[in-house]
């Protein structure tokens, strides 16, 4: 059974995505066990620079890696896939890691260079940049995508 784990920075604040969120929250549960978890951001005070503030939200991701875990840091310079190539490398991860996907994505700063050492994969949604927020939604969407694929769901024609 496929379990992935989304674990973020921050709380969703835009209603429109956090709706988003909800829907294929919910679509997900025939393929698998979701779950989403959050740590606190960091707030930028004076003295402290941006790489420190990735510092700090890396550390409280890396405390939250369940054990054993397959992590995948979602990174602008990560590797890219169509929909078919993501639910072929879905089934792919899902046999091999015999322990959640843990999908990371961090703040609007990004993640700390410890989480993305500690990955076992980078992924890029999009040569885009998405706001933090907007990329829940965008991994959520696709990951419901590459499930209705493997299924052979009409979902993505």
């Amino acid at each position: 059974m496929l379990q992935i784990v989304i674990l973020m920075v921050g709380k969703t604040r835009t209603g429109f995505i956090q709706a988003g969120m909800d829907l294929y929250t919910k679509r997900l549960v025939p393929y698998g066990k979701l779950s989403l978890l959050s740590v606190p951001e960091e707030k930028p005070r004076p003295g402290l620079t941006p790489e420190q503030i990735k510092e700090r939200e890396g550390a409280r991701l890396l405390a939250r890696l369940p054990k054993p875990a397959r992590i995948i840091a979602l990174e602008a310079s990560g590797q890219e896939f169509n929909s078919q190539e993501f639910a072929q490398w879905l089934s792919q991860m899902e046999y091999e890691a015999h322990s959640p996907l843990i999908f990371v994505i961090g703040g609007h700063l990004g993640l700390s260079n410890a989480l993305v050492a500690a990955a076992n994969h980078r992924l890029a949604l999009s040569r885009f940049t998405f706001t933090h927020e907007l990329s829940r939604l965008i991994l959520l969407e696709q990951l419901y995508r590459a499930c209705t694929i493997r299924a052979g769901h009409p979902y993505h024609y």
